[in-house]
């Protein structure tokens, strides 16, 4: 049997991480911005899809054997760091592109749903909070987990879409300035930097 009691705390623990910026979050801004509001929705399912993984890892109890390694969660914020510097390399370097070129932009769903998986804060949520959801279930937390996980991919879905959609909008009423689109593009590779060398402090001060 699912406990379905939890979930008003849990559905308050998901609305708080999807609104802490993070690098889920900075790809899809970045995403709409410079490509538009279909890559920024290609963007949100690579995203979520690299969330089923995460979910996966909780359910079998991966996750719990995480916690136990305090450097794999390291390697995790290192794997993420070295992914937002290439994708700040990348952003600067096509900073101010022709709309045609950005149209054609490299795969985004594959890059979200690496970004998502190289995510420390996604990883932390599932391997150290999300159990604490699993109210009367007992030994048996696949099933709880399981619901849990979906729900929180449906809703992040939901708000990952509309975010990266808003900043889609955003693009499109700039974009015959081309000195406004190099500006946003400087800008989400500035962001993607900021994030990358948070996440190497961070390694360094464990």
């Amino acid at each position: 049997m699912l406990d379905v009691s939890v979930l008003p705390a849990f559905l308050a623990a998901v609305l708080v991480i999807l609104v802490t910026p993070g690098p889920d979050m900075a790809f899809l801004i970045a995403t709409g911005v410079s490509q538009g509001r279909r890559a920024a929705v290609r963007g949100a399912f690579g995203v979520t899809t690299g969330m089923t993984i995460w979910v996966l890892v909780a359910a079998t109890g991966l996750g719990v054997a995480l916690t136990q390694l305090p450097s794999a969660l390291d390697a995790i914020r290192l794997a993420g760091a070295g992914y937002l510097i290439f994708l700040a390399i990348s952003t600067w370097r096509n900073a101010g592109a022709a709309i045609a070129e950005a149209t054609t932009a490299p795969d985004v769903f594959r890059r979200g749903f690496v970004v998502n998986l190289t995510n420390p804060k996604v990883a932390l949520f599932f391997v150290a909070f999300l159990p604490q959801f699993l109210g009367s279930v007992g030994e048996n937390p696949f099933g709880q987990i399981l619901m849990l996980g979906l729900l929180l991919q449906l809703t992040g879905l939901v708000a990952d879409i509309a975010i990266g959609s808003a900043a889609g909008l955003f693009r499109d009423a700039v974009l015959g300035r081309r000195k406004v689109r190099l500006a946003l593009d400087a800008a989400a590779g500035t962001v993607y930097g900021a994030l990358a060398s948070l996440l190497i402090i961070e390694v360094a001060r464990h």
